[in-house]
Formats: structure tokens, C-alpha cells, sequence
């Protein structure tokens, strides 16, 4: 609900036009912004007219287009100023439509000079290609970063004359150049360092001088697996020294939150369409699960036990190793957050996580709850826009603690599209509506002392600065602190760790505080003195009554690998309860690195008692050798639940042990209330070389086998095992299998088993039509040579129907071979008329210049025409039609509200994401915005064969690609002998150009009814 502070005497109508509102210099006349032309949406008068605000707050419009085009980050220096990263020059090889600057992009100072909270001067800091579409920015005293991949760069200002004296490389060759998953802000947190990330693809660091940056323990810091995966957050002191990943295998987080106990936060983007965007509490050293952590296989290669939910599915949770979420706040675009320490905010807000979520046009607060050794989180709307171009992309603090948003302002989101260049907005939310800074002067020591409390990092920053250059001077002041408690008592002991001869002191205050707060500060506090000590303060602990501070303990004692601290783990091991899933991986973190020296310490202190529940989950989740057995002994007991057998299974492709095969062949031949499940499980978690190095264990497989045939089991022994001789099984799951999944991989398997006589004979008898049009269902996305022939020797056979060759057409034309041979078809003129349009619209999704040009020159009718983006906008269409379209020309290559084949992004969400002017455009012009991870590749092989798609996964071996249809393959690195990257869509191209314009209109008013209810 919408309310601003007013008093009980003010009149009926002002009372609705601010409740409406919800800001300063209300109009006159309430304007109703749903009404509203597109046109006039997009102007910025009326730009508050779409808000809502939370209760007690005021929002303002602090600046906008053209003062500001296309932000992307932001901050606030000490003076208040706000400091913007601009992006007008965003992916122009994408958007050649756009005005380039060729003196490229501008990063901005933007004051209000007279406090009625508007800004009222800009000027420009620095200008240059070499910072064009900057993802980040924060400004520290003098000292200015700017992140843009594939640099970080830090400007100085020595005179303050607002323009940088000098300009250098902290960090290089990182991956990701003009591009949202590169390198994102840095953020100076109140131990004195400086915090970052990267998206899934930044890849690497590379120091100044381009070569390999290593982290404090002497690993690179590359996404090759060894040990580390996509998306990376790290920590480091000022100069770049002792740089720690805290976090992996994200896929892209925009930036980190710290509070003031060290506590880590983040937000991280799925892939679009799976509605499986994520909060994250950063437990440090962690795995968070968007790749396998052993193989780096796609969240969407199946494995066993993964989750029936796609957003759990998508982030490996299923796996042991990996943290849990906070919070999955389903569909989305998650971006700048922050922890809010200050206090002109509603006390509710006060330390709690604020974001900015572009994909559905509002800013939120998490409201945060301890639950055992984790969080719970609820949400509460600060800003929410009815204007589907509200784009909020960073949140930052004020001097005086109010809360300045920055709003990229666009149809969409992301991607490869920007639908503006020209507009761009920067909000202020706050309680007083005068904006005055507040003055402090961090140089002094009452300004320090004051500053050391602000939410503004630069106000932090300098004071932090003041108080740390005092040394033991600062003693009183930090006192003094102490006693007030809270963010000031914890800001205090921070900088008390700073001198030398009194951090031990300032760890033992912590350690033995009565807050947990504290406590877990503490032992933060100490290992960031080092782990010579570690041992000795955390014996202080033994035994804390708070899971959260024994959480961090265990994590605390990853790094040491001494009897000591080996005792220690097995001590907090012995108090884990069972289903608290954040204390098990804070217990697998700290083990992971001396994995058998921790667990066999723990095994002989619980000795018979390992088979409690939470004994159970230990031994599920270390990898160290010894709990391998014990994994067979819990599936052996007889009394093991059925639900718990896929999860332990899972766990044996964490572990390791020399006798780890023979202990799964043994399984086979058990006597089990379970044993046919048991061998469905077991049979693919053997080596190959093992299997097919005996044939006894052949033979023991092979007997398996049609006992759990058409199970997803069967299919990932098939698979894993590379059996053969499994033909006729295989044409039974094609033909009659319910799992269209199991039944596409099967047909894969088959045609590469030279099959497809099977598959003929079946397509020519006398089953009935709906049977053989589920088959081809089955051979979607197929490019087996054997496969593509048997289609276009069929699709010419006058014995089958209309309906049948229909499909036959739409599943040739759903791979690159296939459509050469269906075009060729069209050429030849051996497709009936009546099948054209069906073949023209595959064809027009070819990734061949010429098959995709041409193949609408065989259509008798075509479009009307120039298209008026605009104009379309303005339409109201018939979206019950618009879903018919849709099925025709869309639900081959995407799924939306389950109906479709899942190969391009899910569009089950997309009325949220995108506005109508930019469904348009994605139609008309697919290519200007490809989602990140659709990004086709053609891959010639060696063998003469070709394959097109888009990238799932790549290991040092092999790169599994999806492919029209939804079929998944995997090409060995050795056998390929050419792969170029794609500049069109894989989207079909020219669509809009032979549909009807009301077919289109229609489209997209459908398009614009998928949404998936924000979270709230």
C-alpha cells in the first residue's frame, strides 16, 4: 500500500492522490499511469505515478534521461555525491541500431547543490572506450574502481579536482568484455578489505602484466575445475595481496553484501527461464552448485536423485558439497544488493539485505531469521513500478542513510538487447524529502568516530582509514565504541585487530561475548590473524551453544589438517542434528581439504553410534575413504528408506576407494526388501573399464538390465556403461516409454547402434497415427546421419498421413543436416504444396545464411510488410489466438507453461522479463538479443559429420551441446575438427516477415500473459 507522512487534518482528494503516488510535488490531476499511451509511459514525469512505496517512505525522482543514460552501477562519495557507471555504448555489436561514442562510455558525479533532492549538476569524471558498459564502481577516498572486463581499473584522484591524475591496472585478461557476467563491483568491508565477483564468464585473473593470479593458498585463479568453477567471489587486502575465493560455481552474482560481523551475502541469476534465481548466505570456501562439482556437466545432464523441481534441480542440491540457498526467489534478473546499516530506513529494514530485482521491477528487502545453523529469509517490497521499464540495477547509501536507486530504465533486461540507450534514472527513498549530507570530516577524530558508523562506504572508508592510522592512539575512541554495541561495537573490534598489540585481546573480547553476533565475529577476527593461533581460539568454543557460531567453527578449520584440529572437527561433528543441511556443509568445508584425517577422527569418537540420523548425513556427505563402506553398509541395512537410496547413491560420485566398484557389483546380487532399486542404482555407478573388463561383471549387468528397463537407471547405464546389443529394449522405451526424455536419449542411443531399420519398420506398419507421431516426439533434435535418412525417405512416402509427414518435416528441420536435406527437398520440388509452410518455418531457424534467407521464396504469401515497432506496441491483440500462433511457430524450440519442447530459454515468465516493445523486438530481431548460455555453435567433426547448438557443458575431454529438439550431445574434444560460434539466433529469423501482422499482435499479447507470480 502506498502512504507518505501527512497529517490527520489534510484533505480527502490529497490523501488519494499521495496514496496513490507516494511522492513529493504531487500533480495536480492523479494520473492513472495503467491508462497511460506506451508513449507516454516511457516519459519521466511519469515515471512516479507508477510506483509503490513502502509505508512511511517518500520516493523522489533524483535524475533522469538526459542526465543520465543507461546506468549501470552506482555510488555515493562522502560528500553525497552520487558517482554513476554509464552504458550507452552497451553490446554494440548486438545493437548496431545504437549511437556509438567513439569517446566511449562516461562515468559520472551527479550533485544537488541546493537540497530539494534533485540532482542539478553533473560533470563527467573520465570518458573512454576502454571503460564502455563498466559493470561496477566504487569510490574510496581518492581512489576510484571501476570494473569492466577484461580489466579492473583504479583511478586516483590526488588534487580533487574531480578528474583522475592517474589510471592503473589492479587486475587483467579477466573474460567477459561488454558482457553481464563479467566482473562486477568491489565493496570495502569493515575488516579493511576489499570484497568482489565475477560471473560465469570471467573465467580468470590476470594480474597487470597478464600473468595467472593466484590466491593466498597457490591456486590459480582460473574456472577450469582445478579447483574452482564459473562464477567466483573473493576477498583481498587494498593492494590486491592475499586474495581468497570465499565462494564458487556460481553462475552470476552482481555483487557482495558484508555486515558488520563478516557476514556475506549475494544474489546469483539461473539461466533464464527456470525460474530459479537465488539469495545466498556465503559460507566461506563453499561450492553453491550451478555445474557438477566433479565434471562440470549441466545442471540439465541427468543424474541421480536430482530434484523434480527445476529451480532446486538447477542448482545441484541434491549433491553432497553443496551450500544450501537462502532464499530461490524464482523468476528474475537479481542485481545490486546491500546490507542496510544506518538508520533513516524503517526500523524493519534495519540490518537487513536490500535489492534490486530489474526482472520484476522492484526493489526488496530480505527480512532475515536464524534457523539452526542457517537463514530463513521473507521479503518485503520497498519500490515497486506498474512500469514494466522499471529496471532498478543497484541500491547504494546515502551520507545521511537514505537509499538511492539507479534504474537502467528498458524493455528488457540483460541479454544482448538494450531497446534504449537514451534514458536512464536514479531514485532517492528516504523519510525527509530534503536531501542535506551530513557533514562529517572523517579527518578529525570525532568525524572518524562518527563516520566509522555510516551505511555510506565512502564515509565508512575514510574513517575506517583515520581510526586504523592512529594504532594504539584509537584505543579510547574504539572503547568507547564498544560500549554502545551493535555495528558500532562490531566496527570496533575490526579495527582493534588492526594493532598489533592488542588484536589478541580484541579476539578474546569477541570470542567471549555473550551475543553469538560476536562470537562468530571473533572467529573471523582470528583467522584473519592466521592459522598459527586458530587452534587455541577456538578452544574457547568448545562446545558453544549456538550452531551458527559452531557453524564457522568448523569452517574456521579448514586450512589447518593438525590432530588438534582434527579433534576439534570431530567434536562439532558429534553435535550436528540431523536435518540441518547449512551445518553438515559447514562440516564438509572444513573437512573437504583433510578429508580422511578429520572423518576417522570423528568415526572413532562416535564408534557405534555413526548410524544415528545425523551420523548418517556425515557419512554422506565427507569424501573421505573409509565412508565409502559405511555408505554400502546404510544401503545394506535392510531397513533403509526407499526415498533415502537415490541420495546415497549420488554420494559414490564423490568418493573415492580402491574397492569402490567391487563393492557396487556385490549389490547385485543381494537379498533386499530393495534390490531391485539397488541394482538399478548401483549398475551406473560402475567404471566402465571395470565392467567391461570382466566378462563376468558383463553378464551380471546384462541381467540387470530388463528388470529396470525404461527407468532413468536403465537409460544412465546404457549411457555410462556403453552397452550394446540393447536395440529391441531400446525401440520398446521409444515406442512405448512415458518419459519423453528417457525415450529422446533412447533413440540417440539406438541410431548411434545402427537402429533405424527398427525404427522404419515400426513408422510403415500398421500402428495407429497418434503412435507414430509420439515417436517423432522421440527424434527430435537428432542428427545421426542413419536418423536424418529415414526421416527424408519417409517424409516422401505417400502411404503415411498428413499428419504424420507434418511431423516427419518439423522433426528433419529441427537439426543443421536436416534442414540442408529438407531444403533440398523444397529445391528438388518433392515436397507436396500443402507441406510447405511447415518446412519453410524449420528452415527459417537454419543457421545457414542462405538456407534462411531463401527458404521463404517458396511460400506463396508473405508478410506486410515494414514492421512500426511502436506502433505494435499500442495494439491490443487476442491472446486465446496468440497461444494458437504460438504452438505453430514457437513451442518446437521453447517451453512455456508446459507446453513446448525446452531448447531455447523457457518462456514461461516472459511477460515479466520483457515489455511488449521488447517482445517485439526479440521476435523481429532475434539476433540483438540472445540470451547468455544460447549463444549457438556450429562443431564439424572429423568424421565429416556436423552438429548445432548451444553449449550445456565442457570438460578437458568433451563438450555436451542441446540441439533442436531438445537432445543433448556429447562430442569428444579429439574428434572435432572445427567449431565457430554462431552470430545469428538459433530463434527463427525474418519470423514477423511471413505472419500475418495480427498473428504477430496476437503473439505477443499471449507472450505478455506468461507471468509467474513475483515473489512477495
Amino acid at each position: 500500500m502506498l502512504q507518505n507522512q501527512i497529517t490527520i487534518k489534510t484533505l480527502v482528494i490529497v490523501l488519494f492522490i499521495t496514496t496513490l503516488y507516494g511522492c513529493k510535488n504531487e500533480p495536480k490531476t492523479p494520473i492513472d499511469f495503467p491508462t497511460l499511451s506506451e508513449q507516454d509511459k516511457r516519459l519521466s514525469e511519469n515515471a512516479l505515478a507508477s510506483m509503490e512505496v513502502a509505508d512511511g517512505l517518500y520516493l523522489e525522482l533524483f535524475a533522469s534521461e538526459p542526465m543520465v543514460t543507461n546506468p549501470t552501477n552506482m555510488a555515493i562519495d562522502a560528500k553525497g555525491r552520487i558517482w554513476l557507471c554509464e552504458a550507452r555504448n552497451y553490446r554494440l555489436f548486438a545493437n548496431p541500431d545504437n549511437s556509438y561514442d567513439d569517446t566511449g562510455d562516461r562515468i559520472l558525479i551527479l550533485e544537488d547543490t541546493n537540497g530539494d533532492g534533485k540532482a542539478d549538476t553533473s560533470k563527467v569524471f573520465y570518458q573512454g572506450e576502454d571503460i564502455n558498459a563498466a559493470l561496477g564502481i566504487a569510490v574510496l577516498g581518492n581512489k576510484v574502481i571501476i570494473s569492466v572486463s577484461p580489466n579492473v581499473f583504479v583511478f586516483s584522484d590526488e588534487d580533487g579536482d574531480d578528474l583522475p591524475d592517474s589510471k592503473e591496472i589492479l587486475f587483467s585478461g579477466i573474460e567477459g568484455v561488454d558482457h553481464d557476467h563479467g566482473v562486477h563491483a568491489f565493496v570495502f568491508g569493515p575488516d579493511g578489505r576489499l570484497y568482489f565477483n565475477f560471473g560465469n564468464n570471467g573465467e580468470q585473473l590476470l594480474d597487470k602484466k597478464g600473468k595467472a593470479v593466484k590466491d593466498m593458498y597457490g591456486q590459480e585463479i582460473i574456472a577450469n575445475g582445478k579447483p574452482y568453477r564459473e562464477g567466483m567471489a573473493f576477498r583481498m587486502n587494498l593492494d590486491g595481496s592475499n586474495l581468497e575465493v570465499l565462494g564458487h560455481n556460481f553462475r552470476n552474482p552482481f555483487e557482495i553484501a558484508i555486515d558488520s560481523y563478516g557476514g556475506l551475502w549475494q544474489s546469483d541469476n539461473d539461466d533464464d527461464g527456470n525460474r530459479g534465481t537465488r539469495i545466498n548466505h556465503i559460507m566461506e570456501y563453499g561450492n553453491y552448485g550451478y555445474r557438477d562439482l566433479s565434471t562440470g556437466a549441466s545442471w540439465q545432464e541427468r543424474r541421480t536423485g536430482w530434484e523434480i523441481e527445476i529451480p532446486k534441480r538447477h542448482w545441484h542440491l541434491n549433491d553432497p558439497g553443496t551450500v544450501p540457498n537462502l532464499l530461490q526467489t524464482g523468476s528474475g534478473s537479481p542485481c545490486g544488493i546491500l546490507v542496510y546499516e544506518d538508520d533513516m530506513l524503517p526500523q524493519k529494514f534495519h540490518n537487513q539485505l536490500i535489492h534490486a530485482e530489474p526482472g520484476h521491477n522492484v526493489v526488496r528487502s530480505y527480512i532475515i531469521d536464524e534457523s539452526g545453523a542457517g537463514y530463513t529469509a521473507k521479503v518485503e517490497n520497498l519500490v515497486k513500478s506498474k512500469d514494466d521499464w522499471f529496471r532498478p540495477d543497484d541500491v547504494t547509501i546515502a551520507p545521511d542513510g537514505s537509499l538511492f536507486i539507479s534504474d537502467w530504465y528498458d524493455g528488457g533486461v540483460g541479454g544482448h538487447k538494450a531497446e534504449d540507450i537514451a534514458k536512464g534514472r536514479i531514485y532517492r527513498l528516504s523519510t525527509n524529502q530534503e536531501y542535506r549530507p551530513v557533514s562529517i570530516n572523517p579527518n578529525t577524530e570525532d568525524g572518524a568516530t562518527k563516520g566509522i558508523l555510516s551505511g555510506n562506504m565512502d564515509v565508512f572508508y575514510q574513517s575506517w582509514q583515520k581510526l586504523y592510522s592512529m594504532g594504539e592512539a584509537s584505543e579510547p575512541l574504539l572503547k568507547g565504541l564498544v560500549a554502545k554495541g551493535g555495528i558500532a561495537k562490531a566496527r570496533a573490534f575490526w579495527l582493534g585487530l588492526q594493532i598489533p598489540t592488542k588484536s589478541n585481546e580484541y579476539i578474546e573480547m569477541a570470542l567471549k561475548d555473550e551475543d553469538p553476533k560476536f562470537r562468530i565475529q571473533g572467529i573471523r577476527m582470528a583467522r584473519y590473524k592466521g592459522k598459527e593461533n586458530l587452534e587455541k581460539y577456538l578452544s574457547i568454543l568448545t562446545n558453544d551453544k549456538s550452531q551458527q557460531v559452531r557453524r564457522e567453527m568448523a569452517i574456521a578449520l579448514r586450512h589447518i589438517g593438525t590432530k588438534t584440529a582434527a579433534e576439534q572437527w570431530a567434536n562439532l561433528a558429534l553435535q550436528h542434528t540431523a536435518g540441518d543441511r547449512w551445518y553438515l556443509e559447514a562440516l564438509g568445508i572444513g573437512g573437504d581439504l583433510f578429508p580422511d584425517l578429520y572423518f576417522n577422527t570423528w568415526k572413532n569418537k562416535v564408534g557405534d553410534n555413526w548410524k544415528s540420523e545425523a551420523g548418517k548425513e556425515i557419512v554422506w556427505r565427507v569424501g573421505a575413504k573409509e565412508s565409502v563402506p559405511m555408505m554400502v553398509d546404510l544401503i545394506e541395512d535392510k531397513n533403509v528408506p526407499s526415498s533415502k537410496l537415490a541420495s546415497y547413491f549420488r554420494a559414490f560420485d564423490f568418493k573415492d576407494h580402491p574397492n569402490k566398484n567391487n563393492y557396487l557389483i556385490n549389490m547385485l546380487a543381494w537379498n533386499h526388501p530393495l534390490q531391485n532399486q539397488i541394482q538399478a542404482y548401483a549398475i551406473g555407478k560402475m567404471d566402465p573399464t571395470f565392467v567391461h573388463g570382466s566378462s563376468k561383471h558383463i553378464k551380471i549387468v546384462k541381467e540387470v538390465l530388463p528388470k529396470i528397463e525404461g527407468t532413468p537407471e536403465w537409460i544412465m547405464a546404457i549411457k555410462n556403461l556403453d552397452l550394446k546389443n540393447q536395440n529391441e529394449a531400446l525401440l520398446r522405451v521409444v515406442v512405448n516409454g512415458t518419459n519423453k526424455d528417457i525415450g529422446k536419449e533412447a533413440a540417440n542411443i539406438l541410431f548411434n547402434n545402427n537402429g533405424a531399420p527398427l525404427i522404419d519398420e515400426f513408422l510403415n506398419s500398421k500402428v495407429p497415427e497418434s503412435s507414430k507421431i509420439a515417436v517423432m516426439d522421440m527424434l527430435n533434435g537428432i542428427s545421426n546421419p542413419a536418423a536424418i535418412e529415414l526421416l527424408k525417405k519417409n517424409i516422401t512416402n505417400k502411404g503415411l498421413s498428413h499428419a504424420v509427414t507434418r511431423k516427419m518435416i518439423e522433426t528433419l528441420g529441427n537439426t543443421g543436416s536436416g534442414q540442408h536435406e529438407l531444403y533440398q527437398l523444397l529445391e528438388d520440388g518433392e515436397l507436396a504444396e500443402e507441406y510447405k509452410t511447415t518446412a519453410v518455418l524449420k528452415l527459417m531457424t537454419s543457421w545457414n545464411n542462405e538456407i534462411r534467407t531463401k527458404a521463404p521464396k517458396f511460400l506463396s504469401t508473405q508478410g506486410e510488410g515494414t514492421l512500426n515497432i511502436a506502433a505494435l506496441a499500442e495494439r491490443k491483440g487476442n491472446a486465446l489466438h496468440g497461444k494458437e500462433i504460438y504452438s505453430t511457430y514457437c513451442s518446437s524450440c521453447h517451453l512455456a507453461a508446459d507446453t513446448g519442447i525446452e531448447f531455447g530459454p523457457e518462456l514461461s515468465d516472459i511477460g515479466n522479463k520483457l515489455s511488449k516493445q521488447f517482445l517485439y523486438s526479440s521476435i523481429i530481431y532475434p539476433s540483438t538479443g540472445i540470451n547468455f548460455g544460447f549463444e549457438g555453435y556450429s562443431f564439424k567433426m572429423k568424421d565429416g559429420k556436423a552438429y548445432t547448438g548451444y553449449i550445456l557443458s565442457r570438460t578437458e575431454d568433451e563438450i555436451t551441446i542441446k540441439m533442436m529438439g531438445g537432445t543433448q550431445k556429447t562430442l569428444e574434444l579429439k574428434d572435432i575438427a572445427e567449431q565457430e560460434a554462431l552470430e545469428q539466433s538459433l530463434m527463427t529469423q525474418g519470423l514477423a516477415q511471413i505472419m500475418l501482422e495480427q498473428d504477430l499482435v496476437d503473439l505477443v499479447e499471449y507472450l505478455g500473459t506468461l507471468k509467474v507470480d513475483a515473489l512477495e
